[in-house]
């Protein structure tokens, strides 16, 4: 029956309880195993030295208190050995020991290191964000302000050109009233011809002025005569001035 259940349970997973137990005995047997090594082991070298005592007792045909001697003699210098390794694996115990306290010692203070140079990185990347948050909050208020000047600027310009468009029409519009008007034409034909008739007068009047002096002139009607006169005096005393000038350098010179 227990075989037809154990066959009959092949396939479905074990209990977590009976595993557990089940691991439990697996590591109870493990270390009887490794007791029973240990056992085997020491036994096997008692009965070693077992062995060579019988194999001397059986070669040098000694007695049983020389035998104990020989054997006694032994021990001492196995016990010898062994306190020389204890020693020795003592001292390199203490200085393994010693080694670990240096190495743990060396370990905190690297420990220490570290930390303090991830704290002074933290400090360090959170003084950097916020200067970078400055710099970048003031060079968006600096880029809106000029923004806001160049809007005031472009906004000044175009004002500028649509007064300058209004002034250009308006003057259009004046020219176009000052070529286009019919009464003002009328005018500018009047005066000349009055300007042509007075000067046609002028000339009957005054028969003994030559043809070529200015006051037969289109423009005696815009430059006062007399101050044609002045300008003419001022033209002939500064010719005259340079002609003294010029004979003077030419009299030095030679």
């Amino acid at each position: 029956m227990n075989g037809m259940g154990i066959g009959g349970m092949v396939g479905y997973p074990t209990p977590a309880g009976h595993q557990s137990d089940l691991n439990y005995v697996m590591s109870m047997v493990e270390e009887l195993s490794a007791v029973l090594r240990k056992n085997e082991e020491l036994t096997n070298n008692v009965v070693e030295k077992m062995g060579r005592v019988r194999e001397k007792a059986s070669n040098l045909n000694l007695s049983n208190d020389e035998l104990i001697a020989v054997v006694a003699s032994e021990l001492n210098e196995d016990s010898k050995n062994l306190e020389k390794e204890n020693s020795d694996l003592r001292k390199a115990l203490e200085k393994s020991e010693y080694d670990s306290k240096e190495n743990f010692q060396l370990a905190v203070h690297g420990a220490n290191i570290l930390l303090d140079i991830t704290e002074k990185m933290h400090r360090f990347k959170e003084q950097h964000e916020s200067d970078t948050l400055a710099w970048h909050k003031n060079y968006r208020k600096q880029l809106a302000a000029e923004r806001e000047e160049n809007l005031d600027l472009r906004n000044q310009i175009n004002d500028m050109r649509a007064a300058a468009c209004r002034a250009n029409e308006h003057l259009r519009q004046m020219r176009r009233f000052v070529t286009d008007n019919d009464e003002l034409h009328e005018l500018r034909v009047q005066n000349h011809q009055y300007r042509t008739e007075r000067r046609f007068w002028k000339r009957l009047a005054l028969p003994l002025i030559p043809d070529d002096d200015s006051e037969w002139s289109d423009d005696d009607d815009l430059i006062d005569p007399e101050e044609k006169k002045r300008l003419n005096a001022l033209k002939a005393e500064k010719e005259r001035k340079d002609t003294e000038d010029g004979e003077g350098g030419e009299v030095t010179a030679a």
